[in-house]
């Protein structure tokens, strides 16, 4: 029996602002309907999208982090929130000891849209405390690109497209002096980074910056590889990692 498509119009949450949010999360969440999971959100606001996921997620247990106090009334008893800051790992430890000791089956960091606070929840919950195969999901990651938030700058990038061929002849010599002559690698390598890095200009403020980081993770075997890359070699850490506009969807290995 498939389950009906989640629908967030009588929550108290913003996620029913995000239509595109709820379908991505279906892609996800629809083969989980009906299994006994555990879920933590960081971030809840009142606690509309707690319910949310308690009604979607027939079997599943539901914990919400927020850093204000939230006082909910839920005779399931199948939700469970505390109050606290999404960096303290110390309280990140308590809440998946008390409410998933065997591990979170999803994550979802709805909580500052900071940079650096989003890296240490991040690392910290999914090495710790995110099931092999679980997901970990990042919502509004393109906050970096706002001048009037935290941690974001605006955005003001315009690719250059015009095309020197006398420029890419001394690259393509680099790149070719460096797999014919590898004992020169010491000296090329300095070099060609210097060629290379103006052709691509990339925004990495606040938790742009930090996806892009993330991006970095999910091509570590390619970073790694013995031949072409930097040993020691080892493989990425994510089986999959999806981006779509305000979210970014990390299934671990």
């Amino acid at each position: 029996m498939n389950k009906n498509p989640i629908n967030a119009g009588k929550y108290d949450t913003d996620k029913a602002d995000h239509p595109h949010y709820l379908q991505a999360y279906e892609e996800y969440f629809s083969p989980l309907w009906d299994k006994d999971i555990r879920l933590l959100e960081l971030g809840v606001y009142k606690g509309g999208s707690l319910f949310l996921w308690r009604d979607y997620f027939e079997r599943g247990l539901i914990v919400g982090l927020d850093l204000q106090p939230i006082k909910l009334d839920d005779p399931s008893g199948r939700i469970r929130v505390y109050q606290g800051m999404q960096q303290d790992r110390e309280l990140l430890d308590r809440i998946a000891g008390e409410t998933a000791p065997q591990g979170f089956d999803v994550i979802i960091d709805d909580c500052s849209h900071i940079g650096e606070l989003t890296r240490i929840s991040f690392w910290h919950l999914f090495e710790n405390h995110l099931k092999p195969g679980g997901l970990y999901v990042i919502e509004d990651w393109s906050t970096g690109y706002w001048d009037s938030f935290f941690d974001g700058v605006a955005f003001s990038y315009e690719p250059k497209l015009k095309f020197s061929p006398a420029r890419f002849r001394i690259r393509s010599t680099f790149a070719h002096l460096q797999r014919s002559a590898p004992f020169l690698n010491r000296l090329l390598r300095p070099v060609k980074r210097l060629s290379n890095r103006r052709q691509f200009r990339s925004h990495d403020y606040g938790l742009v910056g930090f996806v892009k980081e993330l991006v970095d993770e999910c091509g570590m075997a390619d970073i790694s590889r013995p031949d072409r890359g930097t040993p020691p070699y080892r493989a990425s850490k994510f089986k999959e990692m999806k981006i779509v506009p305000g979210q970014v969807f990390i299934v671990k290995v």
